[in-house]
């Protein structure tokens, strides 16, 4: 990857998110409910249902490239319609993924920038207009606030985002456990920030597997067996892979692993990135050699992972295509 000077190297290495959202900047919006589909109070015109079906077919082939096409589309239903918020947050989520896998890209410029600032705009609109839709997007938002925060050197706007995704949690704790603690995997590996995000991944293993998981032998039984019973759709959902997330699982563990090696236990992390091959669609799965890899070179990798803008999954080229990207187009 590329970059146009110290500048911009500093600026892009704040900002890798899996999936970013926004929220809206008034403490009173909270978020009140975590329904994944709720009925939205708004007609949606043709061009949203169509922009709608290319938004998940790029996303679920991992078609990066296509994004401007994409974003030109929902735009354009997005003028005919601002009240509609899965509009809104599509366009959000493009922008997202966009500056989240930067990585792609042949250069990067100070430009990236626009995208995490477009995408909590757009965000914004969809939260303004929905408030209860989806409690996804108050966890997203709130870390896109910290994203804000961080490229701005804005330290109030920073701990707001912080703030709003602690209350996030209260309402959908199995989901935005990850959410946040994903964006704290990018601070440094003897902070506090970094170990509380490391602990909120240990508590959504817990809470998916409705067990408390032995943190020196997790097993597959532990974090899997309450699942092959599960029927909250809030929690299969942000527990398991789904249509949205095919890969939800495994890119969970990818990244947890991540953090562990990053926090040292090269050998815990070990055990993690191993439960990924227990999810019965890894043999499926796009990033399988990723995986690999990190198993096989996972005590190296400690030293690699701490250094500052460290390449764990939080800012690769698959930051996002890991549980998003089907294989399929």
């Amino acid at each position: 990857m590329q970059t146009t000077g110290r500048t911009v190297r500093w600026a892009v290495g704040l900002i890798g998110l899996a999936t970013l959202s926004a929220m809206m900047a008034s403490c009173s919006s909270s978020p009140r409910s975590r329904a994944p589909e709720l009925p939205l109070p708004v007609t949606r015109v043709p061009l949203a249902v169509t922009a709608d079906s290319l938004f998940w077919r790029i996303l679920h082939a991992g078609a990066y490239d296509s994004i401007p096409g994409a974003l030109f589309l929902l735009k354009a239903a997005y003028l005919q319609n601002p009240a509609d918020p899965v509009t809104a947050a599509h366009v959000g989520f493009l922008h997202a993924w966009r500056i989240a896998e930067r990585a792609r890209s042949s250069q990067v410029t100070p430009a990236i920038t626009d995208d995490a600032i477009l995408a909590r705009r757009y965000f914004d609109q969809a939260v303004a207009h929905a408030p209860a839709y989806d409690a996804r997007i108050h966890g997203f938002g709130a870390v896109f606030r910290m994203v804000e925060g961080d490229i701005h050197r804005d330290r109030e706007l920073w701990a707001e985002g912080l703030r709003q995704g602690r209350e996030a949690i209260k309402v959908w704790p199995e989901f935005n456990w990850f959410t946040i603690g994903y964006a704290l995997s990018g601070k440094a590996d003897t902070s506090a920030l970094f170990r509380e995000g490391l602990e909120m991944q240990w508590k959504t293993v817990d809470a998916c597997g409705r067990t408390t998981v032995d943190r020196s032998q997790p097993t597959a039984e532990s974090a899997f067996a309450a699942l092959r019973t599960e029927t909250d759709p809030f929690r299969l959902r942000a527990c398991t892979n789904s249509w949205i997330a095919p890969h939800n699982m495994e890119g969970f563990f990818l990244n947890m692993g991540d953090m562990v090696v990053k926090s040292g236990d090269w050998r815990t992390a070990q055990k993690i990135y191993l439960l990924a091959q227990g999810v019965d669609a890894y043999p499926s799965w796009p990033y399988r050699t990723v995986l690999e890899a990190r198993i096989r070179d996972a005590e190296q990798n400690v030293g690699v992972f701490q250094r500052e803008n460290g390449p764990l999954m939080f800012r690769s080229k698959f930051s996002c295509s890991a549980c998003h990207e089907s294989g399929t187009p």
